[in-house]
């Protein structure tokens, strides 16, 4: 239904947990004509094991996955990054996909997605596709999403043993 939407609209911006897109909308760096809430979208904040890694879906929370012992086990880079934005208020609003779809670098999260090699699933109304952490950000916030993709999941692979980042 949102891919649909988003497909119908012209000079649209997803909404989630607007951490990364209000100061854009604020500063006037973002315009958009069309905003789409996808907050009622049930079962679309999961985290969880996939591909040898850790999948984040469109609408975890910054805290939720903080907070989550699978990704302090599997991904401990992620929790620590995740730390250092801004407050505990912002990040229990916040979602990891919308700091990556607005490539907000104050998030510290485009940079672990890079250093890991990690990437994410975009969809749209002709489908999915699945973008690298190297081809999504072309520049300060700026990506690759086509203007009718919504930032559906991040996946983020796991740090091997003796890497460095374990506890």
């Amino acid at each position: 239904m949102a891919c649909a939407l988003l497909s119908s609209l012209e000079d649209a911006k997803v909404l989630a947990g607007g951490q990364s897109l209000m100061p854009l909308l604020n500063f006037r760096l973002a315009r958009p004509a069309h905003l789409v809430d996808i907050n009622r979208i049930d079962g679309f904040d999961r985290i969880y094991e996939r591909d040898g890694g850790i999948g984040v879906q469109a609408l975890a929370r910054q805290a939720a996955v903080e907070d989550s012992d699978l990704v302090a086990r599997a991904c401990p880079l992620l929790r620590d990054a995740l730390r250092l934005v801004a407050h505990r208020v912002i990040r229990n609003r916040g979602t990891v996909c919308g700091s990556l779809a607005h490539a907000d670098p104050a998030s510290e999260l485009p940079a672990v997605l890079l250093a890991l090699g990690g990437g994410v699933v975009a969809m749209s109304a002709r489908g999915q596709r699945v973008i690298a952490a190297q081809d999504l950000f072309t520049g300060v916030f700026e990506t690759s999403l086509r203007s009718d993709e919504l930032l559906a999941e991040a996946w983020f692979p796991a740090s091997p043993p003796k890497s460095g980042i374990h506890e």
